[in-house]
């Protein structure tokens, strides 16, 4: 099989390479995806360059995120079968055209769903699910702030506030950015780099602030979107794409009475140290259960922005890196739905 391969930290451009492996067998509870989609993500690139939060272990596959068909299954498998189409959260290996994993990573596909759609929910979706009900615990008539509201866990962030009764800001930046998070749900878009969007927030909401602010940026946008919450408000720190991780103001904290929490949907998947994937099946797949709910009721409809075959990783990456790419980008295996 092709995969594309690290087995050093660097720049993209000069350690992930394309590769010929030996596909793997499974073991017990393990099953063979036969791929046929991948997502490309910002965090793949700092993974890549040694920068993410953690380390993989070397050599590694890059991929956290798949969709594709079940191709063998190990000993005490019964969540799948061999040809059921299913979407794979994963540590690592989703970009290869086969991938070895736990059978609890393995979710079913409903039959109305493309592989590209299932790889763009299976982590960006579930990741906003999670931070904006399991933590935010948002409620309808509230006032939901989006930042980096174009990319694949922003635009997710914007149709599920959305679809759950909340008054939606989405923040991109230039006007293609926009006109796709407007297009997506949001009630009001706001480029940030046109206009002071805290200033905007206060206009908008008529100076009282934003319930809750889903922040996948960082660095100052962070600091201003505390200034931009309601009293009592909440900031949901999910990433920093800004390459800042901010220090936090307390002193505005106890100016509004506001919380600010972080939610790490890897923590669920099993990839921090010492936590097991099984200890968190139940929660993950509620999750993910909430989210092809929604999918089925019409209100999600995921932006496949861009499509590269493994051949083209580089040019997907750097697509990603440069903010070229709205909503997902896909590496994409052909499939017998061509």
């Amino acid at each position: 099989m092709r995969a594309i391969v690290v087995r050093e930290f660097g720049e993209p451009a000069k350690v992930a390479k394309l590769e010929e492996l030996d596909i793997t067998n499974p073991g017990p509870g393990e099953v063979v995806i036969k791929n046929y989609a991948a997502g490309i993500s910002f965090a793949m690139s700092l993974n890549i360059q040694g920068k993410y939060q953690r380390k993989a272990p070397l050599p590694y596959i890059p991929g956290s995120e798949s969709a594709g068909v079940v191709h063998a299954v190990g000993e005490g498998v019964s969540r799948v079968k061999v040809g059921d189409r299913v979407m794979c959260n994963v540590d690592s290996g989703a970009l290869a055209e086969y991938n070895c994993v736990r059978d609890i990573c393995c979710h079913k596909i409903p039959g109305e769903m493309s592989f590209e759609q299932a790889a763009t929910l299976i982590t960006s979706y579930t990741t906003s699910y999670g931070a904006l009900t399991l933590r935010a615990n948002i409620k309808p008539g509230e006032w939901v702030m989006v930042l980096g509201a174009a990319g694949g866990v922003g635009l997710a962030a914007v149709e599920i506030a959305k679809a759950l009764g909340c008054m939606v800001i989405a923040v991109a930046g230039g006007k293609s950015h926009c006109d796709t998070a407007k297009a997506h749900g949001a009630d009001h878009v706001i480029d940030h780099r046109q206009l002071d969007f805290r200033e905007e927030v206060l206009r908008i909401t008529g100076g009282r602030g934003v319930d809750v602010v889903y922040d996948s940026i960082g660095g100052d946008a962070t600091i201003q979107s505390i200034r931009s919450l309601a009293w009592e408000g909440k900031l949901l720190t999910i990433g920093y794409a800004s390459g800042t991780i901010p220090d936090i103001p307390a002193n505005r904290l106890l100016l509004k009475n506001a919380s600010v929490m972080g939610f790490n949907m890897g923590h669920y998947y099993g990839w921090a140290p010492g936590v097991d994937r099984a200890e968190h099946s139940h929660t993950v797949d509620a999750m993910i259960s909430g989210v092809l709910e929604l999918f089925s009721d019409g209100h999600l409809r995921p932006e496949i922005g861009a499509v590269y075959t493994i051949d083209q990783f580089q040019e997907a990456l750097a697509a990603v890196i440069n903010r070229k790419v709205d909503g997902k980008c896909i590496l994409r295996h052909e499939h017998p739905e061509d």
